[in-house]
């Protein structure tokens, strides 16, 4: 009886090492990008890529397409592999706003406001 419950004990383990031994896998990290307050959440798993992590590159804006028809953007500064089915290229129109965020470290606060808010635009300099 007591080797039966050993030899169950290990099973755990064993499945562990097996599936530890797979294909190399890791978190994809990013912060997303609130596009009405134009700033950025934290750190957060995006999703989990294959392959090995190759350390950081420049900065990066994915776009996910979503089913209803809209999307969610994150940026990162992960190197690929880049999560499956999200858009690398920078082209969705909210990439730059997305990207200027990140170039300020703003975090969107809990409070409604963020911690590094863009610019206020030039006033009008227009005569009458």
């Amino acid at each position: 009886m007591r080797r039966q419950l050993l030899a169950l004990g290990a099973a755990p383990l064993g499945v562990l090492v097996v599936y530890a031994c797979g294909d190399p896998s890791h978190v994809y990290e990013g912060r997303l990008f609130v596009e009405h307050r134009a700033c950025l959440g934290t750190t957060a798993s995006v999703d989990v890529v294959e392959g090995e992590r190759a350390g950081n590159c420049g900065p990066t804006c994915l776009a996910q397409p979503l089913a209803d028809g809209g999307r969610t953007i994150y940026v990162s500064t992960m190197c690929a592999p880049y999560p499956f089915a999200f858009d690398a290229s920078g082209s969705d129109p909210a990439c730059t706003p997305a990207l200027d965020a990140l170039a300020r470290n703003d975090t969107c606060l809990a409070d409604g406001g963020s911690s590094s808010p863009p610019p206020p635009p030039p006033a009008d300099a227009g005569g009458d």
